[in-house]
């Protein structure tokens, strides 16, 4: 299993490199011209800006589940995945009604700003929880910075 975790860990720093900031600037310049031209190539944009988070998600999950010692922590990574995913889509969703219905897009963009507005409560309650359960679970990236040293956290 050390070594599916670590080549896991891998991917997941190698993805992060590739799809860190960047991913940033691509939305903010894609938002910036989009306001100004309505250009149509936003909406492709935007999917593979989804993608990515919606990937990065993931990641997170594969990278921290070996760790989780308890089914709650377990229960409460997947509903962060979920949660993920559905901040991904909704991102992606809010980009389309600008061509077609701009009350539908003021509509989701209520729905996305809420969304955004409650993610640190939500991320916070969640990891109460988590520490409720198993208090010294590893952070990502705590496990993505570590050399190694890491992979000895089931001997303790």
């Amino acid at each position: 299993m050390n070594r599916q975790v670590e080549l896991t860990v891998a991917h997941a720093k190698q993805f992060e490199r590739f799809f860190g900031w960047q991913v940033l600037v691509i939305f903010l310049i894609s938002f910036i011209v989009m306001l100004r031209t309505q250009a149509t190539w936003v909406v492709p944009v935007m999917l593979v800006v989804s993608i990515g988070m919606a990937y990065k998600g993931y990641m997170q999950y594969r990278v921290i589940r070996p760790f989780a010692e308890h089914q709650n922590v377990v229960r409460v990574l997947q509903y962060r995945l979920v949660d993920c995913w559905i901040s991904a889509v909704s991102l992606f969703v809010l980009f389309i009604p600008m061509y077609v219905n701009e009350d539908a897009f003021i509509l989701i963009g209520g729905i996305v700003a809420l969304l955004g507005l409650t993610k640190s409560y939500r991320e916070k309650k969640w990891e109460e929880r988590i520490h409720a359960h198993q208090s010294g679970l590893p952070t990502y990236e705590a496990i993505l910075e570590s050399e190694g040293a890491i992979w000895n956290y089931h001997q303790k």
